[in-house]
């Protein structure tokens, strides 16, 4: 599984916390049901906006990039997304993308422009499969605007720099375009064709689009990617949540408020498709509920149970994971796992059976929830 994972030009906000969070529950409902996962995310530390934001921080690009990381991955520590197999940097992948451009280049597939290497769309047929639009359609949402392109949908594989990160590359110096970084990424690691690809829905076109586009061109393997699963929008105040919208709340802020179980809860009591709109009442909501059921949770392990047969408890998750296998549904993961903790309260006692406050321990540890400690 890859996905797409942080450009670094700012501290991680609960956009970010979403995908993360639920791609860390497939990961972990995944390894449930007996596979095996890989999960490699990366990180885009290639961007105008890396370089700005280092800028208007007076410190140095690398060291903007390397403390941005840095909260990145511990606000995944405390969040406990630790499903996370490999954090690549694409800038580490540099080379490979320029092997890669040099392959489309001399395939026919890719044409240099304006000191540019654009990616040719007319040689790929399929383009506008994934986000499921015609070639009349892309042409309404051309990607970067050029007088010498052959065609509006054509993107671009290697840009000329001037933003102070560049490259050596046999067309110039700059850097490689923000879709071959994440293809340079994933066949790198898992060669032309893999499981899951994620991100959020936005990313569909041009971006996953583009990716498609490319691979398949480059290694002639289809499908490039068996299964895109994507993420709807954190949203605040009816826009995307994001540093240069101005409405970004970082994940150290809300951490502030709340237990990162707590938080986690949140962005996991909704459909992952859906957009969900962020606000503070709704948290404090959340966050109440959390902790009354995590109060409930601690008291049914405090009573003495006799040990049962543990195959039972895998029966009473069997509405639990029928819950995660409905397109993982976690908001009726959640209901199911409140029910069970109900039934635990119930029906345990010096006689009774431990299998329901076994099986919720279980769905509260695929989720990630700190229900028990």
């Amino acid at each position: 599984m890859f996905v797409c994972g942080p450009t670094v030009q700012g501290p991680m906000h609960v956009g970010h916390a979403r995908t993360d969070v639920f791609y860390d529950v497939l990961a972990r409902y995944l390894r449930q049901v007996g596979y095996k996962v890989t999960f490699l995310m990366n990180v885009t530390d290639i961007d105008e906006s890396i370089v700005e934001g280092a800028r208007e921080e007076g410190v140095s690009t690398e060291t903007f990039v390397a403390n941005n990381i840095r909260d990145y991955v511990e606000n995944m520590r405390k969040l406990k997304v630790m499903t996370v197999t490999r954090l690549e940097r694409v800038s580490g992948y540099v080379v490979e993308a320029i092997r890669q451009v040099t392959k489309l280049l001399e395939s026919g597939h890719a044409y240099l422009a304006d000191g540019n290497v654009y990616f040719d769309t007319s040689t790929y047929a399929r383009f506008g499969r994934l986000s499921h639009q015609s070639r009349e359609e892309l042409t309404l949402r051309p990607t970067e605007l050029s007088l010498n392109k052959r065609n509006l949908t054509d993107f671009i594989l290697w840009r000329s720099s001037s933003f102070g990160q560049r490259w050596s590359s046999p067309w110039g110096e700059g850097v490689p375009g923000w879709h071959i970084q994440d293809t340079a990424v994933s066949i790198a690691n898992f060669g032309p064709q893999y499981d899951i690809h994620g991100g959020a829905y936005e990313l569909i076109y041009p971006h996953h689009e583009a990716e498609m586009a490319q691979a398949e061109s480059l290694t002639g393997a289809v499908p490039f990617v068996r299964y895109w699963i994507h993420v709807g929008l954190v949203t605040s105040n009816g826009r995307k949540m994001s540093k240069s919208e101005g409405n970004a709340v970082t994940v150290g802020e809300i951490l502030h408020e709340v237990s990162s179980s707590s938080l986690r809860f949140y962005l996991l009591d909704s459909r992952y498709h859906d957009d969900l709109e962020f606000n503070y009442e709704g948290l404090t909501a959340a966050d109440e509920r959390f902790r009354e059921l995590k109060h409930r949770a601690r008291s049914i392990l405090q009573r003495p149970y006799q040990v049962q047969d543990g195959v039972l408890a895998e029966q009473i998750m069997e509405p639990f994971l029928n819950a995660l296998e409905d397109d993982l549904n976690t908001a009726r993961a959640i209901w199911t796992l409140t029910r069970t903790i109900d039934e635990a309260a119930e029906t345990c006692g010096s006689k009774g059976s431990p299998l329901y406050a076994i099986a919720a321990k279980a769905m509260a540890g695929i989720l990630g929830l700190d229900l028990f400690g």
